[in-house]
């Protein structure tokens, strides 16, 4: 297939295929173990995984911050002939993905309980946090240089071995799950040692991409200055993208501790359920993201304008197909959803369709904002990027979830997301505006 010439519909639909699927099956990971420990546990299980959702934020935005900077970098640099800077920066990304898992290894060995207290884990809570996290802490650089290993894998023209690697893992997960938490009784526990047993299978199989006769990533000696000159040139490169990911978890602290705070453990519970929605529905919209990224920076580095107009077209025409049918689904059935995440109780019942509904306006515009940090990124507008991904995830949802309560009463909390998303959807429209008239 060739990225230049062939028609750019049928290019786009092969790339969010398989980057879909990925999505799709990643987002696995966290929601089987969601509804599974929802259903064993009930919402004291519900309210443990949202204690533990900031530490899965913290593996996927390191891997997206190493992986997603550095491959785009290897792959401009390979357009413009230069192959030997594109596997300097291959090296120079699993290296640091390497460095990186070994002190978060020593970290959550000696610090996971002081972190899950910071995430609003206390009591019971916390037991259950920490049972589930046991497992987890081995299993880190499994989780880390297998989504850095993967992004290089998907721009080394080999996204099907991707989704692949995490198809096998999620049905791993979910067998895991079911086995391990109601079969053996293990609970929590039995959850978190299945999501770390399926991230090592999918290691393994993307392990393979390294023997085939495809494989076009190298390994090169560097000196260290032309090493740290690397790191800090995917940093910059990745931290957009990275900031999303990094600061979702920073809101879910947060949030949980507000909801402490002003309510207790059933809106917590509530919440933990909400935000597995929400994610699943963003593991589908990074999926659109992650397809288009790679086909716009090949074009960009080939000065392919016209094509990079297509791809937008394709992309943001799908996310907004997608956004209206979340939107739908969680205003016309937000018990039914919520309740495949956590135990049906009355009490359950009475609080989850107000909370889901409200937090559910921000899939119309979330689309939007997370395709267009993508974009931005893939034509190498890290200023707009960065700031569409700085107020989308992390200074506007910072300001509201900790005014809104405070000025108008604990419910207004719920209006958070929505109103984070609006004011970021007015910097991104002006932000792609920009994009788009530098390519006239």
């Amino acid at each position: 297939m060739n990225l230049f010439t062939d028609s750019v519909k049928k290019i786009y639909a092969k790339y969010l295929s398989a980057a879909l699927g990925s999505s799709i099956i990643v987002s696995i990971y966290s929601t089987v173990d969601a509804v599974v420990v929802g259903q064993y546990e009930g919402p004291d299980g519900s309210a443990a995984l949202s204690c533990i959702m900031p530490m899965w934020s913290m593996f996927m935005s390191l891997g997206i911050l190493i992986g997603i900077g550095a491959s785009i970098l290897m792959s401009t640099a390979r357009r413009n002939g230069n192959k030997r800077y594109g596997d300097e920066f291959f090296t120079a990304g699993m290296a640091a993905a390497g460095v990186l898992s070994c002190i978060l290894v020593v970290l959550f060995l000696f610090y996971r309980d002081r972190f899950l207290m910071i995430c609003g884990a206390e009591g019971k809570i916390l037991t259950l946090a920490m049972s589930y996290t046991r497992w987890l802490t081995f299993a880190v650089p499994f989780f880390l240089i297998g989504n850095v290993f993967m992004a290089f894998v998907r721009n080394d023209n080999a996204p099907q071995l991707a989704t692949a690697a995490v198809i096998c893992g999620g049905l791993i997960n979910i067998s895991g799950d079911i086995f391990f938490v109601f079969g053996l009784k293990w609970g929590i526990g039995g959850a978190g040692f299945s999501t770390a047993v399926s991230q090592v299978a999918a290691c393994i199989i993307l392990a393979g991409h390294a023997c085939s006769k495809s494989n076009g990533l190298r390994f090169v000696r560097m000196t260290l200055s032309e090493l740290a000159a690397r790191l800090k040139r995917l940093a910059e490169t990745g931290f957009a993208p990275f900031i999303v990911d990094f600061s979702f978890g920073i809101g879910v602290i947060l949030f949980n501790n507000q909801i402490v705070r002003y309510a207790g453990t059933l809106d917590l519970a509530v919440y933990g359920a909400v935000i597995n929605v929400s994610m699943l529905f963003q593991s589908l919209f990074y999926g659109v993201g992650q397809a288009v990224q790679p086909l716009i920076s090949e074009n960009n580095g080939a000065g392919k304008n016209g094509r990079i107009r297509g791809f937008l077209h394709f992309a943001f025409g799908t996310v907004a197909v997608m956004s209206i049918i979340f939107f739908a689904l969680a205003e016309l059935l937000p018990e039914r959803i919520l309740c495949m995440y956590i135990k049906k109780t009355p009490e359950v019942l009475a609080a989850s369709p107000h909370i889901f509904r409200t937090y559910a306006v921000s899939f119309l515009l979330m689309g939007v904002n997370i395709v267009a940090g993508y974009c931005l990124q893939a034509v190498l507008r890290t200023a707009g990027s960065l700031a569409v991904s700085l107020l989308r995830g992390c200074i506007l949802c910072s300001l509201f979830v900790l005014l809104l309560p405070a000025v108008f009463g604990y419910s207004a909390i719920w209006y958070t997301m929505p109103l984070t998303e609006l004011c970021t959807f007015a910097v991104t429209v002006v932000q792609l505006g920009k994009m788009k008239k530098s390519m006239r």
